[in-house]
């Protein structure tokens, strides 16, 4: 039986396709994968003077294959990175959220998230996307 749910499980993570989203209502649009990096990595937190605020999934696969395919780093150098930001004092660590918070933080225009393409809401606009 695990088994069978490991191969499902792989199979959608394969059809999965990781998009990053805002708010409607947002100014922001069609932001580069490295301008997304720089944000997650807490290097920048403004694009063209509108300060954004990044949210972290709390689903391990989905932010596994974030870090993956859009940071270029692995989770444990996703938080090894982290870690020596916390430590030196210079950014705290963004709380993850589960679906239900990630939904309701949506709502503020701004505020960027990672989804599954396949998890899109009428709300949201995409503002990055691999091709």
């Amino acid at each position: 039986m695990k088994i069978i749910f490991s191969l499902l499980l792989g199979m959608h993570l394969l059809n999965a396709q990781i998009v990053v989203v805002t708010n409607k209502n947002s100014q922001l649009n069609n932001i580069p994968k490295e301008i997304i990096q720089y944000i997650y990595l807490a290097k920048i937190d403004k694009i063209e003077s509108i300060k954004v605020e990044p949210i972290l999934s709390d689903d391990k696969n989905l932010h596994n294959e974030f870090c993956n395919h859009i940071l270029s780093k692995s989770e444990s150098q996703y938080n090894s990175y982290w870690a020596r930001l916390v430590f030196t004092g210079r950014k705290p660590i963004s709380k993850r959220l589960d679906w239900q918070d990630l939904v309701k933080k949506l709502q503020v225009p701004n505020t960027i998230a990672y989804i599954d393409k396949n998890d899109l809401r009428n709300e949201w606009k995409i503002i990055y996307e691999e091709n």
